[in-house]
């Protein structure tokens, strides 16, 4: 079996959340570093911003405006990512919503909204890529997009962090069994960062909470998933790389 970026040139990945924050991020800096990619999020003004950045920034972004709930949506997104790139190296589960309220007010639509988007979402994503590597004899890289919530406690965003709790197990349970197949899985678990999703009180509060004393940003986690996407990673499997700034030494 091959591993990624093994036969030379640029690679390709699908991202998903691409249209703004953390997602825009690690669009422009995989193109940056040697992808084509497949981005998708549910407005297609946001991707078109993002896709003239990945151009920008020497890669090609095939865009696919999709509701990551549709279940066709990961048969669409692998599609398009063959006829337009030739192939598939990367997977990079990003999108996600998040409502911050107390718990008591929390209602079962959020919660399923959460639940479907954030956890769902990346199990058949991840389905639907790694059953193209076997049958194709390929190997390929997964990064889900997780949360220091997946490990800690933070207020206010309880279907939030059942979520991302879920996908960290999800994670390692899927580089346990796709090891041996050439699959390797990661997360990426992001403290807080500027992006529009970030309350103005995190925004204020957080940096003094950080040894590293700033928000991250989202080039900063761009370079985390390149970093697990590629060979450099090759023995990293079933872990989670936390990007918080040092927030959980305290």
């Amino acid at each position: 079996m091959t591993g990624p970026g093994q036969s030379g040139g640029r690679k390709a990945a699908i991202l998903t959340g691409a249209g703004r924050g953390i997602g825009k991020g690690i669009a422009t800096t995989l193109a940056e570093r040697g992808y084509d990619l497949v981005i998708t999020s549910r407005t297609r003004e946001d991707l078109e911003v993002t896709g003239r950045l990945v151009e920008q920034s020497g890669g090609s972004a095939a865009i696919v405006v999709a509701d990551l709930k549709d279940p066709d949506t990961p048969s669409l997104l692998l599609e398009t990512a063959l006829e337009r790139h030739g192939r598939l190296d990367g997977l990079v589960n990003n999108a996600a919503v998040n409502v911050f309220a107390p718990f008591w007010t929390q209602s079962e639509s959020t919660l399923d909204e959460t639940i479907a988007t954030n956890l769902t979402a990346p199990y058949f994503l991840c389905q639907a890529a790694a059953n193209y590597w076997v049958q194709n004899s390929r190997g390929g890289a997964i990064v889900n997009i997780s949360s220091a919530e997946d490990t800690i406690a933070y207020p206010e965003q309880v279907p939030y962090a059942c979520s991302k709790g879920g996908l960290l197990s999800l994670t390692k349970v899927l580089a346990l069994e796709w090891g041996p197949l050439g699959i390797r899985v990661n997360a990426v678990s992001p403290g807080s960062v500027d992006t529009e999703m970030t309350p103005d009180v995190y925004r204020q509060e957080a940096p003094k909470l950080m040894p590293i004393g700033r928000l991250g940003r989202p080039e900063d986690i761009g370079a985390c998933v390149f970093f697990l996407l590629s060979d450099d990673a090759a023995f990293v499997t079933g872990t989670a790389l936390y990007a918080d700034g040092g927030y959980m030494l305290q």
